[in-house]
């Protein structure tokens, strides 16, 4: 798990932090789907990202996944929140939400609503 942590850990070189959906783990090179408003991250991903990379550093003692996903919070804190809900795309690049739709739904994503 550690192994596989550490070759993820280039999806955050972003000018925001916030983590590319796609990763060469050969070359380290990210991006983003496509079709998700203009190349922008997916809510559902870099939140489910923040669980899994918070319990690897509490099981592996490594910081730094931590600090990565930590820096995801601090950009979502600083966007407003349309009708107090995360919209489901944001750009890495420039920290703004890509379309401004919200989805609400029952499932498995862990940052539907803002806090």
């Amino acid at each position: 798990a550690v192994e596989l942590g550490e070759k993820l850990l280039p999806a955050f070189k972003t000018p925001t932090g916030i983590p590319w959906a796609l990763l060469n783990l050969k070359s380290g090179i990210g991006r983003n789907w496509p079709w998700a408003s203009g190349g922008s991250s997916i809510l559902a991903e870099y939140g489910t990202l923040h669980l899994e990379f918070m319990h690897l550093s509490k099981l592996s003692g490594n910081p730094e996944f931590a600090q990565k996903v930590m820096n995801i919070r601090k950009v979502l804190n600083r966007l407003d929140k349309p009708q107090g809900l995360y919209p489901n795309y944001l750009n890495p690049n420039s920290g703004q939400w890509g379309q401004r739709k919200c989805l609400l739904a029952l499932s498995h994503t862990p940052c539907v609503y803002s806090t």
